[in-house]
C-alpha cells in the first residue's frame, strides 16, 4: 500500500489562491487537480496530516473540496508531526512506500519528505518527483536546505505545528 500523507496549507493552496473572503479552510482547483492526477497515476491513498484534522470545519472543508482521503494521524500534543505519522505508520504495516507532502519541516528529517513552497504549493514537477519516488524509481525526495529546515523546526516547536 502507498500512502501519502498530507498537509493543505502550502501544499494545496498557497499565497496565491484566490481567498476574498479570507475563510481559514480554502483550496486552489488547480493544485487540487495536479493532486488528484498524481493519485490516479500512483494508486496512493491519503493520510491527513494538516492541522485542518483539529477542527471538524476544517474535516467538513477538506471533504467539501474533495480532497480525498482515508485517514487522519493521531494528535499527539506536544509532539511533532513526524511522531504522528511515525504511530500511525506502526499501527498500519501494510504500508510498503510512503512520503509526506508538507511545505513545512516539523522534525521530518528522517522521513521522505517532498516539500512545496508555500508561495507556490504542489508543482508538476514536485508531483512528478513524488510519482517516481512511490514507483520506486528513486528514493530521491525534495526538501528545503538545512538551514531553511532548521527555522522551520524551531517555529514548530514555538507554535506547537499549529500554526
Amino acid at each position: 500500500m502507498k500512502i501519502i500523507f498530507l498537509d493543505i496549507d502550502g501544499v494545496l493552496n498557497c499565497r496565491k489562491t484566490p481567498n476574498p473572503r479570507r475563510f481559514p479552510y480554502i483550496v486552489d482547483k488547480s493544485l487540487l487537480a495536479r493532486f488528484q492526477e498524481l493519485l490516479r497515476k500512483t494508486g496512493a491513498s491519503v493520510v491527513l496530516t494538516s492541522t485542518w484534522r483539529y477542527d471538524p470545519v476544517g474535516i467538513f472543508a477538506a471533504k467539501y473540496y474533495e480532497v480525498p482521503f482515508i485517514d487522519i494521524t493521531p494528535d499527539l500534543p506536544e509532539q511533532p508531526r513526524s511522531k504522528e505519522i511515525l504511530e500511525w505508520l506502526r499501527v498500519h504495516p501494510e504500508v510498503d512506500r510512503y512520503v509526506v507532502l508538507d511545505d513545512e519541516d516539523d522534525q521530518l528529517d528522517d522521513l521522505p519528505l517532498f516539500q512545496p513552497s508555500p508561495r507556490t504549493g504542489l508543482t508538476d514537477e514536485m508531483a512528478s518527483a513524488v510519482a517516481e519516488y512511490l514507483e520506486g524509481k528513486t528514493d530521491k525526495d525534495m526538501r528545503c536546505t538545512r538551514l531553511v529546515r532548521v527555522v522551520q523546526n524551531i517555529y514548530a516547536v514555538l507554535t506547537g505545528h499549529r500554526g
